[in-house]
C-alpha cells in the first residue's frame, strides 16, 4: 500500500513536469473551482457511509477507483482549470502541484479509507525525501547558483540521507526484545551486512505484516518490522524474513529498481517523440493545427495529460514490476541459499498469508504468496531448476541495462531532427 502510494506520487510529478502550458488563458473559475472540490469531499462521504454499512470487503476496489479519480480530478485542474499557470505564477518549480496532489489523496485515505494518523507519518516520510529534493533546487534557483548535472547531485544526497530522515517521521522505536535483536545483529555481522538499527512499527490502525531495509550505507542504514509480523512469527521464521531482506542488499536491488524508477521519465520522452516522428512523417500539418489550439475539438493539455498517464500506468504495471517481482524471487531464493533450506522462509510467508487471507491471492510486484512459496520448494528440490534459476537473474540485470540503454540510443536519435526537436521543445515548454 505505501509502495504503491510512492509510485502515485511519482506519477502524479511527472504529469506536472511533463503536461504542456498554453499561450492563452481563460478566467480562473473559482466558484466552479470550489463546487468540484465540494463534490468530491461529499461522495467520498457518501461513499463511506455505505461501504462500512456493506456486509462486503470492497474497499481494496474502490480505493483503486478513487485512486483513478485523484488522476481524474488533478488532470483537470490542470488542463480546464489552468491551475499549472497560476500555481506557476506564485512560485516557480513543481513543489505546489505535488502538494496540490497530495490533498486529494489525503482526503481519500481520510475519509474513505480511515487511516490512523501513523500511516500518514509513514506516508509523509516516505513523501519527504521528494519534496526535499523539489526544495534544495528551488534554493538553489533563487540564489542563483544553479550548474549543469545538479539535479544528480541533489538526487545522490537526498538518496543518501533520506533513511535518517525516515525514520525521524515514522511512527517507529528501537527493537525492545535484546534476544531477538542480538540474533538478529549476530545475523548480520555473520553475512557481512552493517545496519546501524533495529525499528519496529507502532500501530498502523490495521493488521500490516511487512519488514524491510532503509538506506544505502551503514551509517543511514536501518531494519524494520510492523509489530504483527513479530507476533505471529518464530525466531527461525523472522531470521528467514531478514536473509530475504539480506538479499535485497546483496544484490543491490534498491540501485536497481532507483534506475527503473527514474528511467520512466526518459521512457516518456523516447515514446512520445517516436510518436510524434511518425505523426510528422505522415501528417506534417499537424503542428500548425498545434500551435493554433483553437481550432483543435480536445484540449491538447488534457489529452497529453491522458497519454502522460495511460504510458506510465503501462510501464509502471509491466515493466517496472516486471524487474520488481524478479528481484522479490531472487530474495527468497538468496534467503534458502543463506539458511541452507527454504522452510523458514516458507513457513513465515505461509503464516502471513493465512492470517491476511492473501495466501491465494495474485501480486503485481511481488508474486502470490503461494506461487513464491511453490517456487521455493520446486527450485531447492531439483538441482536443475536451481542451476538455471541462478543463470535467470544474471539475464535479469542485462535485459534492465539493455532496456535502459535502448531508451537513451533512441532519444539521442530522434533528438537529432530537426524538425522534431522544435515540435517537441514547444511541447514541453
Amino acid at each position: 500500500m505505501i509502495y504503491e502510494d510512492l509510485i502515485y506520487l511519482w506519477l502524479a510529478f511527472i504529469v506536472y513536469e511533463f503536461i504542456p502550458v498554453t499561450s492563452y488563458e481563460i478566467p480562473f473559475l473559482f466558484s466552479l473551482f470550489l463546487i468540484k472540490e465540494f463534490l468530491f469531499i461529499f461522495f467520498l462521504l457518501i461513499v463511506r457511509k455505505k461501504v462500512y454499512q456493506s456486509k462486503f470487503d470492497i474497499v481494496p476496489i474502490l480505493e483503486k477507483i478513487f485512486i483513478a479519480f485523484v488522476f481524474i480530478f488533478y488532470l483537470i485542474d490542470l488542463s480546464f482549470f489552468k491551475l499549472k499557470i497560476y500555481l506557476d505564477r506564485i512560485y516557480f518549480s513543481s513543489l505546489l502541484g505535488i502538494l496540490w496532489f497530495l490533498h486529494y489523496m489525503f482526503l481519500v485515505k481520510f475519509l474513505l479509507l480511515r487511516v490512523s494518523l501513523n500511516y500518514l507519518r509513514i506516508l509523509f516520510g516516505i513523501i519527504f525525501p521528494i519534496i526535499m529534493l523539489v526544495v534544495l533546487q528551488d534554493i538553489f534557483k533563487m540564489l542563483g547558483m544553479t550548474f549543469q548535472g545538479d539535479i544528480f547531485l541533489f538526487l545522490i544526497l537526498v538518496i543518501f540521507i533520506s533513511p535518517f530522515l525516515m525514520v525521524k517521521i515514522w511512527p517507529v522505536k528501537p527493537m525492545e526484545n535484546s534476544e531477538l535483536e542480538k540474533s538478529i545483529l549476530d545475523f548480520f555481522k555473520k553475512n557481512k551486512v552493517k545496519i546501524t538499527q533495529i525499528y519496529v512499527l507502532n500501530n498502523l490502525g490495521k493488521k500490516v505484516y511487512t519488514a524491510g531495509i532503509l538506506g544505502f550505507l551503514p551509517p543511514f542504514k536501518y531494519l524494520f518490522f510492523s509489530k504483527p509480523i513479530l507476533n505471529i512469527l518464530s525466531k527461525k521464521e523472522i531470521l528467514g524474513v531478514v536473509a530475504h531482506e539480506i538479499g535485497h542488499l546483496k544484490k543491490r536491488h534498491n540501485l536497481w529498481l532507483l534506475l527503473v524508477l527514474i528511467n520512466l521519465p526518459l521512457y516518456l520522452l523516447t515514446f512520445s517523440v517516436l510518436v510524434f516522428l511518425i505523426i510528422y512523417y505522415f501528417y506534417p500539418e499537424l503542428i500548425q493545427l498545434i500551435e493554433n489550439k483553437e481550432s483543435l475539438p480536445f484540449s491538447v493539455e488534457a489529452f497529453w495529460g491522458i497519454a502522460l498517464i495511460f504510458l506510465s500506468f503501462i510501464y509502471i504495471r509491466y515493466i517496472f514490476s516486471f524487474f520488481l517481482r524478479q528481484f522479490e524471487r531472487e530474495a527468497d531464493f538468496y534467503s534458502a541459499i543463506i539458511l541452507k533450506t527454504p522452510q523458514p522462509l516458507i513457513s513465515a510467508l505461509f503464516k502471513i498469508g493465512q492470517i491476511t487471507g492473501q495466501l491465494y491471492k495474485k501480486s503485481w510486484h511481488h508474486y502470490g504468496i503461494f506461487e513464491r512459496i511453490e517456487v521455493l520448494n520446486e527450485v531447492f528440490s531439483d538441482v536443475e531448476k536451481f542451476k538455471k534459476i541462478k543463470k535467470k537473474f544474471i539475464k535479469i540485470r542485462l535485459i534492465l541495462m539493455l532496456w535502459i540503454f535502448l531508451n537513451l540510443m533512441i532519444s539521442l536519435i530522434v533528438f537529432n531532427i530537426e524538425e522534431i526537436v522544435k515540435g517537441v521543445s514547444w511541447l514541453f515548454s
